[in-house]
């Protein structure tokens, strides 16, 4: 029997955090005033909930401190970005679900155009137009999706001015970033949430919007949405570099041996990731060995993810790639680049 995942009309912020408290301190203002003028301005309930993952600083006493009213969900022990974001969108009490970093921060209005694309049943996600928080300048927009060289190519970017979007118009955008999209609760619960494999970072906001993408759900990309994101605040600050990319790696490995539809697109993968394990030790570059023996050791368990996956598939990587490309053409859209990123400051100071 399916499991009611149902809730009421309504946002529930979940915020994910790991010894978070400066983070919280400096970020978390804007996020309740966003919330605020969200209410005001919809009467429909709201409500923050940092899901912490089993964090020993002071961030349950400091919220107790300064904001009673948010709920501090916290592990018995440390799990990683996936299964605490999982952990706090069942959690959530309300429909709609804002996953939003720590380090993230709003503006009054950012949240109201976000809901707007819920209208559409088949919605599964909503991203704003995400700007670097020190520099202002635009860093997330519309991501395309591609295969080739034997990868996909998940990066590729557009934008929309933020004066410019037409009413109604519904970008798609392949993927929403794990720092700031807002889901429909029902279905990340429906469709499994994060893949928790991917613990403790990487690739699971890629591997879930390609998920509800294949099932029928779009994700879309909402330009009048700002959004600014103090990149890297958490696992720059606290990884090495080289331990992030093994991980990253491990993790896309993982994402494509689930995902990929056609035997050719196979062949193609492994004929790449064979060169790449031979190429890269030449060059000094251990980390691409470091993530395909630690994949391997899951391929039983990502064999039978992948047969549940394709039990539920409506559409093919190249049907989603075509929809989303579909919309280039618009006189509004403008391909993402150095040159092009607009800047816009965060209106907070930090």
């Amino acid at each position: 029997m399916p499991v009611d995942h149902s809730t009421s009309p309504g946002i529930s912020v979940v915020v994910p955090s790991w010894n978070g408290r400066p983070l919280l301190q400096k970020f978390l203002p804007s996020v309740v005033e966003s919330v605020a003028a969200f209410q005001a301005a919809t009467s429909l309930p709201a409500e923050i909930v940092i899901a912490d993952d089993h964090s020993n600083d002071d961030s349950a006493r400091w919220l107790g401190e300064h904001y009673p009213s948010i709920r501090f969900e916290t592990a018995s022990s440390r799990r990683g970005f996936s299964p605490t974001v999982n952990r706090g969108v069942r959690a959530a009490k309300y429909s709609w679900v804002f996953v939003l970093n720590n380090d993230v921060a709003l503006e009054p209005n950012t949240l109201c155009p976000l809901i707007a694309h819920f209208s559409d049943p088949s919605v599964f996600g909503v991203v704003g137009q995400v700007y670097d928080a020190a520099t202002g300048i635009l860093i997330g927009g519309g991501q395309y999706g591609e295969f080739r060289r034997g990868f996909l190519g998940v990066h590729k970017r557009y934008f929309v001015s933020e004066r410019e979007p037409p009413t109604g118009v519904a970008y798609l955008t392949f993927w929403g970033n794990g720092c700031s999209t807002i889901y429909d609760r029902e279905k990340f619960l429906a469709i499994g949430g994060f893949e928790e494999l991917f613990a403790p970072y990487g690739w699971e906001d890629v591997e879930i919007g390609i998920k509800a993408w294949k099932q029928g759900f779009p994700t879309i990309y909402e330009p009048r949405s700002a959004i600014w994101h103090a990149r890297s605040a958490t696992i720059g600050s606290r990884f090495s570099r080289q331990r992030v990319r093994a991980v990253y790696e491990r993790n896309r490995l993982w994402a494509h041996w689930m995902h990929l539809d056609t035997a050719e697109q196979f062949m193609k993968h492994a004929g790449v990731l064979l060169l790449k394990l031979g190429f890269d030790p030449l060059v000094l570059r251990w980390d691409t060995w470091s993530s395909f023996l630690q994949a391997m050791r899951e391929v039983p368990h990502i064999g039978t993810r992948r047969k549940e996956l394709l039990a539920q598939r409506r559409l093919l990587l190249t049907e989603v790639f075509e929809r989303i490309d579909q919309q280039a053409n618009r006189p509004e859209v403008r391909a993402y680049s150095d040159e092009t990123a607009p800047v816009r400051p965060c209106p907070h100071r930090y």
